[in-house]
């Protein structure tokens, strides 16, 4: 029985890693025409994720990503915070806490914080 415990603790810490938010440092992204927005790369290759990475966008009052695509690459979107403005290049629509968003290849997007308080979304993708 405890060669089996032992066995199970260590399998968990090579295949899980936990992170706090406060713990992952912000980043300004490089996109040109972006305004008054940070990214934190939560989860990466580097953590050992084969597929996937995970970041949170926060988008201060006023800023903005431009609309854009991307060729070959979903996005998965979730809003954890506030409330703004989705361009896709055609409408504007509101998005707030609680809202999903699937971004297929190739799909303009864009976003704006038209409100008096942050706007924060997960935004997932795959790794390239």
């Amino acid at each position: 029985m405890l060669s089996a415990l032992i066995f199970f603790k260590v399998r968990v810490k090579l295949i899980m890693k936990i992170k706090k938010i406060e713990d992952v440092n912000p980043e300004i992204p490089q996109m040109p025409g972006t305004k008054d927005v940070s990214l934190q790369w939560l989860i990466t290759k580097n953590d050992g994720a084969p597929h996937y990475a995970m970041r949170i966008f926060t988008i201060e009052p006023g800023g903005s990503i431009p609309v854009h695509t991307h060729t070959n690459m979903e996005h998965e979107i979730f809003v954890i915070e506030g409330e703004g403005i989705m361009n896709n290049g055609v409408s504007e629509i509101p998005v707030k806490k609680g809202t999903a968003i699937l971004v297929l290849p190739n799909d303009k997007h864009g976003f704006f914080n038209n409100s008096d308080k942050p706007f924060k979304f997960i935004c997932v993708i795959p790794i390239v």
